[in-house]
Formats: structure tokens, C-alpha cells, sequence
């Protein structure tokens, strides 16, 4: 399920995903950085995204709380995973190459869940909890 996101005029500079695959305990976190106009690069932070993860050493549980942080600083987007007693977690990808500076690119801030399972059985769900949000915007360097 995408947890968070930057949506841009027609594509998403970051789509970050909670996974967790049924027989597995603990769960994974990645995002997708969709270049504009092409193809999506995926960036493994927690375990894999891949469909045959085997339970991620220090992933994720269902009811786990943890937080996350998305920021762009000159056109470097950076994720960070912050969870109590364990060190941050964070990666980076840089977008100068990926078409989102151009003067008609206006972007936008979503939380929440949308699940990315479109054929799942019949009562499948996916279910998350904010308990605080916090979105700053200093304004445009171009």
C-alpha cells in the first residue's frame, strides 16, 4: 500500500509503500521515484519489494508505530524511516535529471492509504493510522 506520496502534474516525483506479504510477520518499506514521462526507480529501505521476500530481519509489524519524512532539498529527494529505539533510516534519490523543475510542474503532498492490491480475496484491506501530520513548503528556488 502507497502510505505517502508527491504528486506532480502528471506523475509522482515519490510513491512510498508499506508491504507486507501474508505468511510474512514484519513487513517492508520502498519507494518509487517515477521520472517524468518514464519509468519508475525503486529504492529498497526496509527488506524488498520483491514478491518472494522472506520476512525482513528488521521490518516492519502490523500495528508497529513508526514515522516517516519526505523532504526535497535542491532537487535531491530525500526518505527517511524513524522508528523508537532503532537508528533512522534513510535514502536518497537525486531529481535534477527527472524533468520535475520545469516552471509547470505543480506538486502536492498525500498521506494515507491506497492499496495497491487490485485482485485480492473477496474482505482483503488495507488500514493505517496517522497520529500527526506535518507539511512545510518554503516555497520554489526556480
Amino acid at each position: 500500500m502507497v502510505i505517502g506520496q508527491i504528486h506532480a502534474t502528471d506523475d509522482e516525483p515519490i510513491r512510498l509503500y508499506y508491504r507486507k506479504l501474508p505468511a510474512n510477520s514484519k513487513g517492508a518499506i520502498y519507494f518509487a521515484h517515477e521520472i517524468n514521462d518514464g519509468d519508475d526507480i525503486w529504492i529498497n529501505m526496509i527488506g524488498s519489494r520483491s514478491h518472494t521476500l522472506s520476512d525482513p530481519d528488521d521490518g516492519i509489524a502490523l500495528n508497529e508505530k513508526f514515522s516517516y519524512k519526505i523532504s526535497v532539498e535542491d532537487e535531491v529527494l530525500f526518505v527517511t524511516i524513524i522508528r523508537e529505539g532503532k537508528p533512522n533510516i534513510t535514502k536518497y534519490y537525486d531529481m535534477k535529471d527527472s524533468g520535475y523543475s520545469a516552471s509547470n510542474q505543480y506538486m502536492y503532498f498525500k498521506a494515507g492509504v491506497y492499496n495497491q492490491n487490485n485482485d485480492g480475496a473477496d474482505g482483503d484491506y488495507v488500514q493505517a493510522t496517522f497520529y500527526h501530520i506535518h507539511n512545510m513548503h518554503k516555497g520554489y528556488k526556480f
